[in-house]
């Protein structure tokens, strides 16, 4: 058993283990310890029988031997600190474990020389032999140092590693590796230093079960690499053992069906005259050539649907991580996703969940006859646990140490009818958006840690892309509300101008002109001309608080307000203000007022009766004598709606002709430049005093062109009204 059995054994795992995984370093150091254990457990004596061999090939097998037997401590070290992974303290100071190795490694070479100079000369051997002692007594207490190294590592790796799979393979690997070493180890080291006894001088029922357990050493290997799947062998090696049946299998049928072809050719053309044998040998030949063309095909078939050696998975989920970032719709983003990941590992049962509203709802599905109706909670434990982890679970209830043996009854219930294998999270920074539930395989086969790795990837360009497609569905009904909401202002803001004088009734003796420039679609600034009884003029200018669509509608209360009492033209300018600002207060919240001026002008007496209700005095410009006299119009009361009630005392001004009144609003005396410097209501006046001999419509237009020059196209912070009335002089009236 240990000179043919084992050392067997441990040969083809490890060829087998390099062979498959070429591109992996821990399987070449599977290997390297394999190899060295193989001549380790064979056993041989310092003269080695190879050196009998009439070949100069003798020379190279005595060196392969001696590294191989005197190497055993060093590659059982590295092994320790690489084997299943890398151990955390040589990730933190990897130069720590040379402390150990080079004195081994030194150690392994001078053992070699020692025996190489032993079998090539007796002589050699003579002057070293002292050399030699020390060198053997070294080299025995390196490999105790070697398996107390490698059982340390062991435990520590298996006492700190979190991940419950990676903790299962250290425990089986340091249970069965403590077992097939120390035992024989210490069986050895009694026997020989104690009792100064060779091994097989011991009796029977002592060296046979301590040497016997040194089988445990490939069998212990062979079982966390392959069952345990530390390093993805069982993946490889049952899809080709099914390739391999299912290609030899088309094979088979291939020549089935062409010895039918020839034995139907043969029996067809028996009795048959030359003609008719051609044409049937003619058509048993094209039947073989579809046979074997349908043959090819059919392989490709089972390339395609079973195995990924024929089909580059790699390559297939590459171009989907690469591909799925760029999608902005979720619907073709999850077919995408899931049809491509069953595509290309097989998957027989595909499943998304998306977080709405704190649960995980199904959002596509794969490979079900029906939708799945669960709902995972935000705080399930499933959730938690892939919020936690944040990597691929896979998902093992019959292991009592596997993190789904401990879920509930429900939770439990819900993963086994999605008959889930392995849960991909799909989080973006620390947000789980969703989570991936892969079913199994179609050729039955695990998930191995180069598949979890690249499905690991997807689900990431997953997360961000379903993060990206939400993004997009926000700012879509965001510009569509926007849209709706910009068509409702484009309507108010043409209801509000319908607000405006819509025309001028005319009125002997004067020229007027009013207008309005609002900040935004829609404004809270109001103008008005009423005719009144009696061929007279009313005329209306106000600035409601705040702006957009509620000061709009705050004007239009206003409006109608003013309209309804100065039309019906019962009682005084005072009273028609005060029930103005009653109705308005009534129908505005505590917080809404407007600055409100209303005055009447009385075309035969040219008497102006007004009221100013805290509104911007309007100025009333007339020569007088050389110069011209500004008069500003204040008397009134506060601003309407501001109280339940509120007393207002009118005025009254006789007109001259050629005397012209201006009535503005804030936004054109409050006008600002880039500097944050106001226009100003000298500035105002100056302009209208230039504009003097213009019409009212002239006036407004240069007023409104001075105050664009002062801004320099600066944003416009505050609606601009403007009314000018003009008196005419007395020769223009007769």
């Amino acid at each position: 058993m240990l000179s043919v059995l084992t050392p067997l054994a441990c040969l083809l795992l490890g060829f087998y283990v390099a062979a498959v995984r070429a591109w992996d370093l821990r399987a070449w150091l599977l290997l390297a310890v394999l190899v060295s254990f193989s001549l380790v457990a064979a056993g041989s004596d310092t003269h080695d029988k190879i050196m009998l061999w009439h070949t100069p090939l003798r020379h190279v097998a005595l060196l392969y031997r001696s590294i191989g037997i005197f190497g055993w401590p060093v590659w059982l070290m590295i092994f320790a600190v690489y084997f299943p992974e890398r151990a955390e303290f040589d990730r933190r100071h990897p130069r720590l474990k040379w402390l150990i190795l080079v004195p081994a490694i030194v150690i392994c070479l001078a053992a070699t020389m020692v025996r190489v100079a032993h079998n090539e000369s007796g002589a050699l051997y003579a002057a070293i032999e002292r050399f030699a002692a020390k060198i053997n007594l070294l080299r025995a207490v390196s490999v105790w140092l070697a398996v107390i190294f490698f059982l340390c590592v062991l435990g520590i790796k298996w006492v700190a590693v979190e991940n419950p799979d990676a903790r299962r393979r250290l425990r089986v690997l340091f249970s069965g590796l403590a077992v097939s070493l120390v035992p024989p180890y210490v069986v050895e080291a009694i026997t020989t230093n104690v009792l100064h006894m060779r091994l097989d001088q011991l009796p029977p029922w002592i060296e046979v079960p301590a040497l016997s357990l040194l089988a445990l050493f490939p069998v212990t290997l062979a079982y966390v690499t392959v069952v345990q799947r530390a390093l993805d062998v069982r993946v490889i090696l049952r899809q080709s053992l099914q390739y391999a049946l299912a290609r030899r299998g088309v094979v088979l049928l291939q020549i089935l069906v062409s010895i039918i072809v020839i034995l139907a050719v043969a029996v067809l053309s028996g009795g048959s005259t030359f003609p008719q044998r051609m044409v049937i040998t003619a058509l048993g030949i094209v039947a073989i050539l579809l046979v074997g063309l349908g043959a090819r095909r059919l392989a490709g078939w089972i390339d395609r649907r079973f195995f990924r050696e024929a089909y580059n998975t790699e390559q297939i989920l590459n171009r989907l991580a690469d591909s799925v970032s760029s999608m902005v719709e979720l619907g073709p983003l999850l077919d995408t996703v899931t049809k491509r990941m069953a595509e290309a590992l097989h998957i027989s049962k595909v499943a998304v969940f998306l977080r709405e509203q704190n649960r995980y709802r199904p959002a596509f599905a794969l490979g079900y006859g029906e939708p799945p109706g669960m709902l995972f909670e935000n705080h399930a434990a499933t959730v938690a646990e892939l919020r936690l982890r944040n990597r691929p679970l896979p998902v093992y209830f019959s292991d009592p140490r596997s993190w789904a043996a401990t879920l509930g009854n429900a939770e439990s219930s819900m993963l086994q009818a999605l008959q889930t294998q392995l849960l991909l999270p799909i989080a973006r920074r620390s947000e789980l958006l969703g989570f991936i539930s892969l079913g199994a395989k179609i050729s039955e086969a695990p998930y191995s840690s180069a598949d979890t790795h690249l499905l690991h990837a997807v689900a990431s360009q997953t997360a961000l892309a379903v993060e990206n497609t939400r993004l997009t569905s926000a700012i879509a009904s965001e510009t569509a509300e926007r849209e709706v909401l910009n068509r409702e202002l484009a309507i108010a803001r043409e209801v509000q101008e319908r607000l405006f004088p819509q025309s001028h009734p005319e009125i002997a003796g004067v020229e007027y002109f009013g207008t309005c420039r609002p900040a935004q679609q829609v404004g809270g600034d109001y103008y008005d001309f009423l005719e009144l009884p009696g061929r007279g003029l009313g005329l209306a200018i106000g600035d409601v608080s705040g702006k957009g669509v509620p000061a709009s509608l705050l004007m239009a209360t206003l409006q109608a307000s003013l309209r309804g009492r100065a039309l019906s033209g019962d009682g005084s300018i005072d009273c028609l203000m005060a029930n103005v600002n009653k109705l308005v207060h009534a129908a505005s919240s505590a917080n809404r007022y407007a600055t409100f001026f209303y005055a009447q002008y009385e075309a035969g007496a040219r008497r102006l009766t007004y009221v100013n209700a805290g509104h911007n005095p309007p100025m009333l410009l007339r020569q007088n004598g050389s110069g011209t006299e500004v008069v500003r119009l204040e008397a009134g009361g506060p601003p309407v709606g501001l109280f339940a009630e509120a007393a207002y005392e009118s005025s009254l001004l006789e007109l001259r002709g050629g005397d012209v009144l201006v009535l503005f609003t804030d936004g054109i005396s409050e006008a600002m430049n880039g500097a944050d410097e106001e226009w100003g209501e000298d500035r105002l006046l100056e302009s209208i005093t230039k504009s003097w001999e213009a019409a009212p419509n002239e006036m407004v237009t240069a007023i409104f062109r001075a105050a664009d020059e002062f801004t320099l196209g600066a944003p416009q912070h505050d609606d601009m009204t403007i009314v000018t009335l003009r008196v005419r002089a007395e020769s223009s009236l007769s």
